[in-house]
């Protein structure tokens, strides 16, 4: 059998199956054809690797030994076929977990953003209430002045020295 037809029915990419037959045989690398006893173990240790493991021990996926190939030449060759697929395995769930991994980071990272956006535009809502509440004060101040026949300027942006200093003229005109 052709490597080319191999690979198609085995699902198994060129250098994955020259990779399996290196131990095998001497040509693993240069080869264009592989036996059918080669073929034939090959597809076993796929199809045994690639079914889970059931309960029930059944025959079906467990490899039958190939006459004419030696025992050695077989267990190297089932061997090569199990490593190299489990191999893929490995970097299969090694980019799965990279990908987890990038979007938790982007999630974390997302948080972040909306957690610093919601607290500025808290501290832009406090400071417009402070604001709100000390021209609030300030104009009842004046009203308590203009009581007592003083009007008390109300500046535009006030501060809380603003604040205590009208509170302290008030005091004063009303102890005079």
């Amino acid at each position: 059998m052709f490597i080319s037809e191999a690979t198609t029915k085995l699902n198994m990419t060129e250098d994955d199956l020259r990779m399996s037959l290196m131990g095998v045989r001497d040509d693993w690398d240069s080869c264009q054809e592989i036996s059918d006893s080669e073929y034939q173990l090959i597809s076993q240790s796929v199809g045994a690797t690639a079914l889970p493991p059931s309960d029930e021990s059944t025959d079906s996926t467990e490899i039958q030994p190939v006459a004419d190939m030696p025992i050695e030449k077989q267990q190297t060759l089932i061997d090569n076929v199990s490593q190299i697929l489990g191999y893929q395995m490995v970097l299969s769930v090694q980019r799965r977990i990279e990908m987890v991994d990038a979007i938790d980071k982007l999630t974390n990272q997302v948080i972040l953003n909306n957690r610093e956006t919601n607290q500025k535009q808290l501290a832009a809502l406090i400071a417009q209430q402070d604001d709100a509440t000390k021209a609030e004060l300030l104009q009842a101040i004046n009203t308590l002045q203009g009581l007592v026949n003083t009007p008390v300027e109300i500046p535009q942006q006030s501060n809380m020295s603003d604040f205590h200093n009208a509170i302290a003229n008030v005091q004063k005109k009303i102890q005079r």
